[in-house]
């Protein structure tokens, strides 16, 4: 049975999903099973290296399709093994087919035999310093797909749930400046800058991101209301999503050696998201990500 150790902003839905992770087994090692109580059964355990593994492992291709594809950033099947399934975990929530009424399965592109677990979310993540540094690579929530399914904070939950699965103490991170992506990651506390401007991603308007994960970050992210949002500088100025040339400059200034934040969730200014940013002092004894 499983006891919830956090309050949430939707404790009603995970009461109704069921958690999976995805992972080979010989990395089992590396998670907690059991993050903040809740229990992955050992069915929605399931290792990639398997042949059993490949019904579900659609799925999550499909799930994945259904959310970047729209933005033209669907991920190629061998990339989803290489350099996901096969040496980083996938964390996620989901329910039975049987379920799902017929309009949520041709909307989530079911087979009509399909009858097994349905993920509507997931997050992945693939380690970059082992055991403690992780690199976010993908996280999607089907909320706006199937609106009828109460998947309210869907992206948060999922993240922060997979955050102590892994057992992250930092997560590094890309994302585009008008990404409502940048919305989600922000609940968890202020995010360092290491790129503002990035020509070795195929849409250089990304920027990289550092998050210290803490207790209070992740609780705030999930919406516990006994766990308000760590607190970062005030917002200096800030970086509209269609500025290049200020996406350019501060690019300038962190290669120079400044550090800088984002400070909390992007605002609309005059039609496009505007991302607050902050000058970071330099803390004492904690290096830059990739530092020595």
């Amino acid at each position: 049975m499983n006891t919830l150790l956090v309050r949430t902003i939707n404790d009603g839905v995970l009461s109704a999903l069921e958690p999976f992770l995805v992972r080979a087994g010989r990395h089992d090692g590396r998670f907690d099973v059991a993050p903040f109580g809740l229990r992955v059964p050992p069915r929605n355990r399931i290792d990639p290296t398997r042949l059993e593994s490949e019904p579900f492992l659609n799925r999550l291709c499909t799930l994945d399709a259904l959310t970047f594809g729209p933005e033209g950033m669907p991920m190629p099947r061998w990339l989803f093994y290489e350099a996901s399934a096969l040496p980083g975990g996938i964390f996620g929530f989901g329910c039975r087919a049987g379920a799902l009424s017929d309009s949520a399965r041709n909307r989530l592109r079911l087979s009509e035999g399909y009858e097994g677990l349905v993920p509507l979310s997931m997050y992945i993540a693939i380690p970059a310093r082992p055991p403690s540094v992780w690199y976010g690579h993908n996280l999607a929530s089907l909320n706006r797909l199937i609106p009828e399914m109460n998947l309210k904070g869907m992206a948060s939950l999922t993240k922060a749930f997979a955050l102590r699965c892994f057992r992250c103490r930092t997560q590094i991170g890309a994302t585009q400046w008008d990404s409502p992506a940048l919305g989600v990651h922000t609940r968890f506390g202020p995010l360092e800058l290491l790129t503002a401007w990035t020509p070795a991603h195929a849409f250089p308007a990304t920027l990289t991101y550092c998050l210290r994960v803490s207790e209070r970050g992740l609780r705030a992210a999930m919406g516990d209301p006994e766990a308000p949002r760590p607190e970062g500088p005030e917002p200096e100025f800030a970086i509209s999503s269609g500025d290049e040339d200020a996406m350019r400059a501060l690019q300038a200034r962190l290669e120079a050696g400044e550090r800088f934040v984002i400070t909390g969730p992007p605002t609309a200014v005059g039609g496009r998201p505007a991302v607050p940013v902050a000058a970071m002092p330099e803390p004492a004894g904690e290096p830059r990500w990739g530092g020595k």
